[in-house]
């Protein structure tokens, strides 16, 4: 899905939902709330007027109209509809909080009235200890939220228009907030896509930077496989005495002597760098005797000191 088309879908679905909740559900609470601060601004004979006209069109007449305007507020009714009596009690005022006190005053004035039941109204609030006593006296409770689906039809039209057109102006304010949000709603998730796609696209690595061409390595000579035997005694003393009759032979080479069985002494009248090549040929003869101590005494007369060197040293 193209990073735009998401942005714009999150915009338009969060903007269209919070469209309709302000100005579907929000809207007429609005309507229904100012409304009712509005009826609490009536003077108590408008009010309970405006009532008695919504409790007509249900078919309930005052039974007792007074012939002449008493200047003392009236706050009970008796109504009529056919055989049937009905108490109405007009509590005005959108701060009442009315719990079961006063609706039990009304049920016993039903009773004394021998009324067929009561209707409770008010702007403001019934608890729920007062429901509670309602339903068990036969009175309809017509607190605010009830209220004013009753009467919003009878106000006056310039009072009922002026409710609405409050209403409808904060909503339309909330909307237009609401759709600055969508937008916005709609740019974090295109950031947040975009910062997904680019997590998940391996990021090319660099070729790596051809190495200069080396010369191979010489490999080391190849270690003669160790087929060595340990001789015996008759044998290493038949090879030390091969050696010394090579080294006799050897020009350059009075004679050589074994002092030990590892210490070959040897006289001399060449140079070392002469002899010793073949004091070393006849020694690596024998595996036995590779790591032969060898001491090269100097020539006769000679000044050189005496010299201790070794073919192999294992």
């Amino acid at each position: 899905m193209s990073i735009w088309l998401l942005g714009l879908a999150v915009t338009l679905v969060t903007g269209i939902a919070a469209t309709a909740y302000l100005w579907l559900v929000r809207r007429p609470r609005d309507e229904m709330s100012y409304g009712l601060h509005a009826l609490s601004g009536l003077r108590w004979r408008e009010f309970s007027k405006l009532v008695l006209a919504a409790m007509e069109r249900r078919g309930l007449v005052e039974a007792s109209p007074e012939p002449h305007e008493s200047r003392e507020p009236q706050s009970t009714f008796l109504l009529a509809r056919g055989d049937e009596r009905w108490l109405l009690s007009c509590k005005h005022g959108s701060a009442y909080r009315i719990a079961a006190a006063p609706v039990l005053e009304l049920a016993a004035s039903i009773r004394l009235g021998t009324a067929h039941g009561g209707i409770l109204a008010t702007e403001g609030n019934v608890e729920k200890e007062g429901r509670d006593a309602a339903q068990g006296n036969n009175i309809e409770v017509l607190d605010g939220p009830r209220l004013w689906p009753e009467v919003v039809d009878l106000i006056e039209p310039s009072l009922r228009e002026q409710v609405m057109a409050y209403a409808a102006a904060r909503a339309k304010r909330h909307i237009g907030i609401a759709w600055f949000g969508a937008v916005a709603l709609g740019a974090a998730g295109m950031a947040s896509w975009s910062g997904q796609q680019g997590a998940s696209t391996p990021a090319e690595r660099p070729a790596p930077a051809a190495r200069p061409a080396t010369a191979a390595p010489v490999p080391p000579p190849p270690v003669p496989a160790a087929g060595f035997k340990e001789p015996t005694e008759e044998e290493l003393e038949a090879q030390m005495r091969e050696v010394l009759k090579a080294l006799a032979k050897t020009p350059g080479i009075t004679r050589g002597v074994w002092q030990t069985k590892l210490t070959l002494s040897v006289d001399r009248i060449a140079s070392e760098k002469e002899v010793w090549p073949w004091i070393c040929l006849e020694l690596e003869r024998y595996p036995a005797l590779r790591t032969t101590r060898v001491q090269l005494n100097p020539p006769p007369g000679s000044s050189e000191p005496v010299r201790w060197r070794q073919c192999k040293n294992m």
